[in-house]
């Protein structure tokens, strides 16, 4: 008997297993860069209500986000080994398959009518759901609701993940985007603020896992050969089929698995080029929506619970530079002795101290959010200059496209965990001329930026993840081509690991 299950549903149902569970070990590999879940914007030390890591938190002052990455195996997370750019790479491309399988399904339920399967007609679809929850643990079968193949339990169940978990799982992953986040603030804080929707997210993982695990197990109390020929097939009258086309394609599933978990260890380049040819051409729109976050000054990690220092509680991640010329520069003060160079692509080059750039901010501060690549988040207020205002002081020449900013940290000397190289990123011109994209060097009212936050100066680029808000920031040159920089990737994590120019996801 044909069950009316049409082929596009039946072949999206197969696409769905491929994609949410590329999603699934992908989004394991994000969270094991930062295993830790948090009920506030504060990603405060001590304050998480979960975290999946036995690593105790550094007690050193300064020390790195990579210090507390967790290396779950290639066999659960892909690719594994820590890589969180090749996950977050992962991550996207099977989010673009995702999200597009998922509003042609639905366009298609509602123009075919299909979606009435999935939504009950009377109240009392709650309690029978109920009853037959009690028929399966009694380990017998519920009868299918009149004039369809499922019972309650079923309708409700597949209902939900269709038009209600799913929905979740796309708004939540989207808002854990800084672009998304820092543009549309309002609504950010109305679904509790990153750190919540990061928990959310993950609830909707265990929500996928369990109903997976549920549906499995009663494909094979229902009968194996029966329902996955019903998958396959739209119909049961060929069992023996229907099951062998149903396990070579979990078999293609696996496959995809191993193939792509290897494929990613041995040739990250590889899935990088990847995933600029899918993701690129849609997250590029990103740059369409510039930061405009306005906190209050209540809402600064820290005075939230009513510390006077607050400076402290701004998440720090890093070791300050050990260079020489650095180091007297903290011994003096910055003051008197710190010089940010502009020049490169411009008409008129110029140097200015941290006097002369608080003379021209004239006041101006923001309150925002910092999305840290990894998943931590901080609010704090910061003064400085926009750097729009700053490039058009210098005035960049004709064919400008692009801003490139060196820091004092030489990573090599610097950090332990990386090998040598001045640290740099670069961003596109319209990046750098969004109006919340600022040289900040006060944070929180309280004077000076503190050297784990980047004494004397930094940049802060609120469409974009932390790393690229360059701290201990010595230069800003204007250029015409940035691939042509060192690797021609733009930064240093972006030549040296597998980070994208484009931070905005």
């Amino acid at each position: 008997m044909d069950l009316g299950f049409p082929w596009w549903l039946r072949v999206e149902h197969f696409l769905n297993i491929i994609f949410i569970s590329f999603l699934v070990r992908s989004g394991l590999e994000i969270l094991g860069s930062y295993p830790k879940l948090y009920r506030s914007q504060h990603s405060v030390p001590g304050s998480s209500w979960a975290q999946f890591t036995n690593r105790e938190e550094s007690k050193h002052k300064y020390y790195t986000v990579g210090e507390e990455y967790n290396d779950y195996s290639p066999r659960v997370s892909l690719p594994g080994r820590g890589l969180l750019g090749l996950g977050r790479y992962w991550h996207f491309i099977t989010v673009t398959g995702f999200v597009s399988c998922w509003f042609i399904y639905f366009v298609l339920l509602l123009a075919t009518g299909q979606w009435r399967r999935y939504v009950p007609t009377s109240w009392d679809a709650f309690p029978q759901a109920g009853q037959d929850m009690l028929a399966y643990l009694a380990f017998t079968m519920p009868h299918a609701v009149e004039g369809s193949v499922f019972n309650s339990l079923q309708q409700l169940s597949y209902g939900f993940v269709i038009l209600v978990l799913t929905p979740l799982v796309i708004l939540t992953g989207a808002f854990q985007s800084p672009a998304i986040a820092n543009h549309f603030s309002r609504m950010n804080r109305i679904l509790g603020g990153r750190q919540v929707i990061r928990s959310v997210h993950f609830f909707c993982l265990v929500g996928y896992l369990a109903f997976f695990s549920i549906h499995v197990l009663l494909v094979f109390a229902h009968g194996y050969l029966h329902e996955t020929s019903k998958m396959v097939l739209g119909h049961s009258s060929s069992p023996l089929l229907g099951g062998a086309i149903f396990t070579l394609g979990l078999a293609l599933v696996v496959t995809l698995h191993v193939v792509a978990t290897r494929w990613s260890l041995a040739d990250g380049r590889a899935v990088e080029r990847l995933h600029n040819r899918i993701v690129r051409p849609w997250s590029n729109l990103l740059y369409k929506l510039p930061a405009r976050m306005h906190y209050d000054r209540s809402n600064i990690t820290g005075k939230d619970v009513g510390l006077a220092n607050t400076t402290q509680h701004f998440r720090g991640s890093g070791r300050p530079p050990e260079a020489d010329e650095y180091l007297a520069l903290m011994a003096n003060g910055y003051e008197d002795d710190y010089v940010l160079e502009i020049g490169g692509y411009v008409e008129r080059p110029m140097t200015l101290t941290v006097a002369e750039l608080r003379e021209l901010a004239a006041g101006y501060s923001q309150t925002t959010l910092h999305h840290c690549v990894q998943g931590f988040t901080s609010i704090g207020r910061w003064r400085g200059i926009a750097l729009a205002d700053l490039l058009d002081m210098a005035g960049p020449l004709p064919g400008a496209t692009d801003v490139v900013y060196t820091s004092f940290q030489n990573m090599g000397r610097d950090d332990a965990l990386y090998e040598g190289g001045t640290y740099y990123t670069s961003t596109p011109m319209v990046e750098a001329r969004m109006p919340q994209t600022m040289i900040a060097f006060e944070l929180n009212e309280e004077g000076e930026i503190p050297a784990k936050n980047g004494a004397p100066v930094r940049l802060r680029l609120e469409t974009s993840t932390g790393f690229r808000s360059l701290k201990w920031l010595e230069r800003i040159e204007v250029v015409n081509r940035y691939d042509i920089i060192l690797e021609g990737r733009g930064g240093f994590f972006e030549d040296t690991d597998f980070f994208d120019r484009n931070q905005l996801i």
